[in-house]
């Protein structure tokens, strides 16, 4: 591990194995120690993102993980600020996120953000896809999750998402990338995306849980939100 680290020290390119050594050893010490993880994070989830196109989370479940749960649990939006101990009202694996930008934020700003954000999204659930019961199916080219370097940490964020039942990329361009990453309405059932790393843009298909025109322009919507800041 310390000649990738080397590597990235360096911002050199890392080969496949290389890569799937990276995200192997990020997972493990995610696992087993936060506060190895966290030095790891703090030293290296910038120079991951901006020059190999790679995100990784400061905690396990976080701001994706957070959405994800108030999508489908609306009444919290109308008791959090009236809710001493916030902790009560979340998983016992979220307590770490929210804690963190409790004490970072100014108490609710967190939640108020994005409160204003999910606004016609998060009071109304069943204008969502339903969560689906069992694992998201993810499906890469030629099954290798580690060929396109960024595309399994993508992948894994969306997978998240409970209205989101499959992932799986089609497409590749080398030469003219996307001018941007984003993504669209294909179908009732169906959205595309756009993910880009350093070499190319590569476009994949969401398959949603329920087939609705409507829910799948809000499912977009989050996820533009979530992803990119920005709604469609």
């Amino acid at each position: 591990m310390r000649s990738i680290l080397r590597k990235l020290d360096k911002r050199e390119i890392l080969s496949e194995l290389e890569y799937k050594e990276l995200l192997d050893y990020i997972d493990a010490l995610i696992n087993s120690s936060l506060e190895s993880y966290d030095l790891f994070y703090t030293r290296y989830s910038a120079v991951l993102w901006r020059n190999y196109s790679v995100y990784i989370p400061r905690f396990k479940y976080d701001i994706d993980d957070l959405i994800n749960h108030l999508l489908y649990h609306p009444e919290l939006f109308g008791i959090i600020d009236k809710t001493p101990d916030l902790f009560e009202l979340f998983p016992v694996e979220l307590h770490p996120y929210i804690a963190y930008n409790l004490r970072r934020e100014n108490n609710y700003h967190l939640f108020t953000r994005l409160i204003q954000s999910l606004t016609g999204f998060a009071s109304t659930p069943h204008e969502l896809p339903a969560a689906r019961s069992g694992d998201v199916v993810i499906k890469y080219e030629d099954g290798n999750p580690y060929k396109e370097i960024g595309l399994k940490s993508h992948f894994d964020r969306l997978a998240k998402y409970q209205f989101i039942t499959r992932v799986q990329s089609y497409r590749y361009l080398t030469r003219s990338k996307a001018s941007q990453d984003k993504i669209d309405v294909l179908a009732d059932d169906r959205l595309g995306g756009i993910y880009t790393n350093k070499e190319k843009s590569i476009y994949y298909y969401l398959f949603l849980n329920e087939r609705d025109i409507i829910k799948a322009e809000n499912a977009c919507s989050v996820l533009n939100i979530a992803l990119y800041g920005k709604s469609t």
